[in-house]
């Protein structure tokens, strides 16, 4: 059914899973990142130039990681302590490294908007780890993406830990499943979400359409 299957936080339990059901370790925009929802949502409508701008990026977290101002994303695997690991990031660390980082990411920033303006079917999976959003957010998250790249063809699957009770307002190109909590592992449950993402990568029977399903899950 799709082409590529690209994460959109929230941290790390997405892109190590996602990794692992593909097989497929090309790295995307969000993947590794600590992110809330609103922070996907304006970093796509501001086609990510709200994103580490200088003068915005400052420890956090006691120095375990660099909080971005601008956009709300905290980057805890780019920036390293001068002093060493087990050191807190200091100022002087973020600012020194922080060209090295925006090259980086505005590589992945271009590489998004390849795969968006390309004709590949794309599968967004956004990892609502805390079951904070709503339907309406998923919704709105859809029209960003759909606003900055015309005519992309893509869905957005929305994995929680427990069923959203308001499933049946999604609508068209938004599907949802469940991964359950895996307490003392980051890495997830390997089984969870196997369920939840397989089925929906995996290609059609043959005979059936390729049309996107209305949901992972019978809609009450």
């Amino acid at each position: 059914m799709y082409d590529h299957c690209v994460g959109l936080g929230y941290h790390c339990e997405s892109t190590y899973q996602i990794r692992r059901v593909t097989g497929v370790a090309r790295a995307h925009f969000f993947d590794w990142l600590d992110l809330d929802f609103e922070s996907v949502v304006e970093a796509v409508a501001a086609d990510f130039r709200n994103v580490l701008r200088p003068g915005l990026v400052e420890p956090f977290d006691e120095g375990r990681c660099a909080l971005d101002r601008g956009s709300d994303i905290r980057f805890y695997h780019e920036f390293h302590p001068a002093a060493g690991a087990g050191t807190p990031l200091t100022q002087r660390d973020i600012d020194a490294q922080l060209p090295r980082v925006r090259a980086k990411f505005a590589a992945l920033a271009g590489r998004w908007r390849a795969l968006a303006g390309s004709s590949a079917r794309v599968l967004y999976v956004h990892h609502d780890a805390w079951d904070e959003l709503t339907a309406a957010d998923l919704r709105r998250l859809r029209a960003a993406i759909a606003a900055q790249h015309p005519g992309h063809r893509f869905d957005l699957h929305w994995l929680r830990r427990t069923a959203p009770p308001d499933a049946a307002l999604l609508g068209p190109g938004i599907t949802w499943d469940t991964v359950a909590a895996a307490p003392g592992r980051w890495e997830g449950d390997d089984d969870a979400w196997d369920a939840a993402l397989t089925p929906v990568l995996a290609p059609p029977e043959p005979g059936l359409l390729s049309a996107a399903r209305p949901s992972t899950k019978e809609l009450a």
